[in-house]
């Protein structure tokens, strides 16, 4: 399987900076096709054969206690 990601940042509104930026990097399952934008550009569709996707999210910190959520 070919997986690809990209990267995205968010505000939070009701957070005062510095803490109102997230930083996120999203990884998905590709489907590689060898065109144009493909190859010039990096852009790779989703393989929609593998869907549905899980959702993983990771948060960083000694207090983050971790949880599960099934949806």
């Amino acid at each position: 399987m070919t997986v690809r990601a990209f990267f995205q940042t968010a505000k939070v509104e009701t957070v005062k900076p510095p803490y109102d930026t997230i930083y996120l990097k999203i990884l998905y399952p590709a489907q590689m096709s060898g065109s144009h934008t493909e190859n010039n550009l990096g852009i790779v569709p989703v393989d929609r054969q593998k869907a549905p996707f899980p959702v993983v999210i990771f948060l960083t910190g000694l207090t983050v206690k971790p949880i599960y959520i099934n949806g």
